[in-house]
C-alpha cells in the first residue's frame, strides 16, 4: 500500500490537485475541494485541499484504491470505500471520495458503468508510438514526449514488466525517460519510429515501419475523437504546452469509446494532435497581446479572499473562457461604472465619471 512521507510532497502541486508525480496541471475545482463528511455536525464540510493534513490522507487514499483496483480488477466504488475504511481505519472515506481520488488520477479510470478500472487494462494490446530522437542502438534509456504520457503515468507509480520477461520499464525520477535492461530497446536511427506495445500487461518495444501507418482517413478519424475529448475537458484559461495529464485521461476515455484505436501504430500523439496540444500557447499568447495593448494598466495583491468565493470566482470564469484576474477586472469594472448591459440604458458619455472643472477653459 502506497504511503506518503515529506519527501514525496513533491508529488503534490500547490491546489492539492495532481496525482501524477510527472504531471503538474489538473487544475479543477474538484482540485481544490473535497466534500468530507462531518458525522457529529450532522452536516457536510467543504475542505481545502491546500491542507498539507488532507493532501496527505488524499494521496495516502490514491494510493490504497490503486491497490485494490490492480489486485481486483474493475470495482464498484462503493466496495472499495467500505474495504478502505476498515484498512485504512478512516471512517470518512466513502464512495464520493473514492470518485474524487479517480478523477484527477491519469491511471484511474471511471468507467461508464460507474465502476472503477486501471488505464493499463484499457491499453491493453494497443501501441503508442514515439520518434526517436537519437539512434538506440545499445541505449537502455529511452527519451520520450507528451505522445507517451499514458505509460509515463504508469511507471510513476511502479515498473512495467517487459512481455519477452528480461527485466522491467521503470521511469526516471528527474527526466521523462524510460529505462529498461540492454537490448529492450529495437537498433531505430535518429528520427525512426518505436513502438511501444502492452501485451498481458506488459511492454514490448517495437520497430515501426512508417508503411504500417495508417493512411490520413484513419488518421483525421483518430484525431477528430482525440482532440473532441481532449478538448471538452481542456481549462480555457490554460496558457501553457500540452496538459500532459489531460493528455492521458483523454487516451483513457478514447479507449472506452474504442478500444482497438491503438492497435494499429499511429504517428506520434504530439505529431497526430499538435494544434490540440498547442492550444494553450495561442490562448496565452494572444492574452498577452490583448494586455500589452492596453494603455496602463496596475497589477495588485488581493489578500483574505474566502476560499468559497475563490473557487466560485474560478469557477464563473472558465465560463466565459476568463483566467481568474481577467473575470475579476471586469467584475469590478461592471461595479465601478454603469455599462451598457445595466437596465437603464443610457448614452454612452453618461457612463464617464464627472470630471472638475478647469479653471481658464471656456465652459468650464
Amino acid at each position: 500500500m502506497s504511503t506518503w512521507s515529506p519527501s514525496r510532497r513533491r508529488l503534490w502541486t500547490p491546489d492539492g490537485s495532481n496525482l501524477d508525480p510527472t504531471t503538474d496541471s489538473a487544475r479543477q475545482d474538484a482540485s481544490l475541494w473535497r466534500q468530507r463528511r462531518t458525522e457529529a455536525a450532522g452536516r457536510r464540510t467543504l475542505v481545502p485541499m491546500t491542507d498539507t493534513y488532507v493532501l496527505a490522507g488524499r494521496h495516502r487514499l490514491h494510493g490504497a484504491v490503486l491497490d485494490l483496483v490492480r489486485t481486483w480488477g474493475p470495482t464498484d466504488p462503493d466496495r472499495i470505500a467500505r474495504r478502505l475504511r476498515r484498512d485504512l481505519r478512516d471512517a470518512s472515506v466513502d464512495a464520493d471520495a473514492v470518485r474524487d481520488v479517480v478523477a484527477v488520477s491519469t491511471v484511474l479510470v471511471p468507467l461508464p458503468d460507474g465502476r472503477v478500472g486501471h488505464s493499463l487494462t484499457l491499453l491493453e494490446g494497443a501501441v503508442l508510438t514515439h520518434r526517436a530522437r537519437t539512434p538506440l542502438g545499445g541505449r537502455t534509456d529511452l527519451w520520450v514526449g507528451c505522445g507517451l504520457q499514458p505509460l509515463l503515468s504508469l511507471t510513476a507509480f511502479g515498473p512495467l514488466p517487459l512481455a519477452d520477461g528480461s527485466g522491467e520499464v521503470t521511469r526516471s525520477e528527474e527526466h521523462d525517460v524510460l529505462v529498461g535492461p540492454p537490448g529492450w530497446l529495437p537498433d531505430v536511427g535518429r528520427h525512426e519510429l518505436v513502438g511501444l506495445r502492452v501485451v498481458g500487461g506488459a511492454l514490448r518495444a517495437e520497430a515501426v515501419d512508417p508503411a504500417e501507418l495508417p493512411g490520413p482517413e484513419r488518421e483525421a478519424e483518430v484525431r477528430g475523437l482525440l482532440s473532441e475529448i481532449y478538448l471538452r475537458h481542456a481549462d480555457p484559461t490554460y496558457c501553457g504546452a500540452a496538459d500532459p495529464a489531460q493528455l492521458a485521461r483523454a487516451v483513457s476515455v478514447a479507449l472506452l469509446v474504442d478500444p482497438e484505436l491503438f492497435h494499429q501504430p499511429l504517428p506520434p500523439l504530439e505529431e497526430l494532435l499538435h494544434n490540440p496540444l498547442q492550444r494553450g500557447v495561442d490562448v496565452g499568447h494572444w492574452r498577452a497581446v490583448a494586455v500589452g495593448s492596453q494603455v496602463e494598466t496596475e497589477g495588485f495583491w488581493l489578500d483574505g479572499m474566502p476560499v468559497a468565493l475563490a473557487v466560485e470566482l474560478r469557477r464563473r470564469a472558465r465560463c466565459y473562457g476568463m483566467d481568474e484576474a481577467q473575470f475579476v477586472v471586469a467584475l469590478l469594472g461592471t461595479l465601478a461604472w454603469r455599462t451598457p448591459f445595466a437596465e437603464d440604458m443610457e448614452p454612452w458619455s453618461h457612463w464617464l465619471p464627472e470630471r472638475a472643472p478647469v479653471a481658464g477653459v471656456a465652459g468650464g
